[in-house]
């Protein structure tokens, strides 16, 4: 069911992610995407929310990387991890949908396996 506080359905959608901000790099594990951001888990991070950031990951369906970036739009420490969501800023549209077409395949792959 949809959370009240969030305008998109949240799809799980886990790949490794390399991420700037502030002349910064992190690594990290991506967790979720929607249609307006998509949420990372890392090791703990000095941003704060409003902080734009740049990231990257391989393409879930092979090809060149994808690179977009948004600004923190929330952050979270949970003992030694970071987690934050990002309202995406600038992606590349092919990419974005790419993104949530193999995120929401994922997702109705469990249902029918859970059936």
């Amino acid at each position: 069911m949809l959370d009240k506080r969030r305008k998109f359905n949240r799809f799980n959608f886990a790949v490794d992610v390399e991420f700037r901000s502030n002349g910064d790099s992190f690594s990290g594990m991506t967790k979720n995407v929607s249609r307006d951001g998509i949420s990372f888990i890392s090791q703990s991070l000095n941003v704060d929310v409003g902080t734009p950031l740049q990231f990257q990951m391989l393409h879930p369906q092979g090809g060149d990387a994808i690179e977009a970036c948004g600004d923190i739009a929330w952050k979270r420490q949970m003992g030694d991890k970071c987690h934050l969501g990002l309202c995406f800023k600038d992606i590349n549209k092919v990419d974005k949908s790419d993104l949530l077409d193999v995120a929401y395949d994922n997702w109705l792959s469990g249902i029918r396996e859970s059936q």
